[in-house]
């Protein structure tokens, strides 16, 4: 069927190519089947961009005060991606120790998997070994962040062994 003189053919009624991706490369395993790829906008869904730093860090889980190493894959102001062996729970509230930068970010989890998740942070606080906990840093967090740290030592045991002759 022809469209009328002056008019073009509907989309629905144009054939579909074999390539129909906006990426280059991607190619339909049969004839005449589209394929249909994200858009570039939703790949990156934080507003500021990425930078990948392969960091090490420790997951404060709140309410349950359980702390888990992980590396920072990738991360922005608002959020950030990390990997770990295995987490407990995926708890409500998560803070993201970074000793390399003496911060600490308050969020949650935007998506979880088995050994990946990604955060959402909604605080962050730079902390100064000098300085007196911030108000806003829950006191539990700021006592991880100083033993990470190595700025609180713990003190040497002692044993308590008698010997008896």
């Amino acid at each position: 069927m022809t469209a009328p003189a002056g008019r073009e053919a509907s989309p629905a009624a144009r054939p579909i190519s074999p390539v129909s991706s906006p990426v280059a490369g991607v190619s339909s395993p049969r004839p005449g089947v589209e394929i249909i790829q994200p858009y570039a906008q939703f790949t990156n869904r934080r507003s500021e961009p990425r930078f990948d730093c392969n960091e090490t860090a420790t997951l404060f889980l709140f309410p349950s005060q359980a702390q888990v190493e992980c590396r920072i894959l990738n991360q922005s102001a608002s959020g950030a991606q990390v990997i770990f062996e295995s987490l407990p729970e995926v708890p409500a509230e998560i803070w993201l120790i970074d000793i390399r930068t003496h911060t600490v970010k308050c969020g949650t989890a935007a998506w979880s998997m088995t050994s990946k998740m990604g955060l959402k942070f909604s605080f962050l606080q730079r902390l100064d070994p000098n300085a007196v906990r911030p108000a806003r840093v829950p006191e539990a967090v700021f006592k991880a962040w100083r033993k990470l740290a190595g700025l609180d030592p713990e003190p040497p045991v002692e044993d308590d062994v008698f010997f008896l002759d």
